[in-house]
């Protein structure tokens, strides 16, 4: 899962202009990295790209942190 956390912090960062060492596993997109929902689902457009997945409204809905949706890719992977 160590690789893809580390893509999902490069896509985070390419997004959102957020350096990489201030993203954290425990982040929360809203409160910590303090995300828009547009910048939400074009990170999650790049990471279906990405890794090949479908994160659905469900998945999404239980995803508040960068390890929920790190375990979310790696399930479908």
């Amino acid at each position: 899962m160590a690789g893809i956390y580390e893509k999902l912090v490069g896509i985070i960062e390419d997004v959102t202009d957020i350096p990489k060492n201030e993203i954290q596993e425990q982040s929360s997109f809203i409160d910590d990295l303090d995300l828009a929902s547009l910048e939400i689902m074009s990170i999650v457009a790049k990471v279906e790209k990405q890794f090949s997945v479908l994160i659905g409204e469900e998945d999404l809905l239980k995803t508040e942190t960068i390890s929920d949706m790190v375990h979310v890719i790696a399930a479908k992977c």
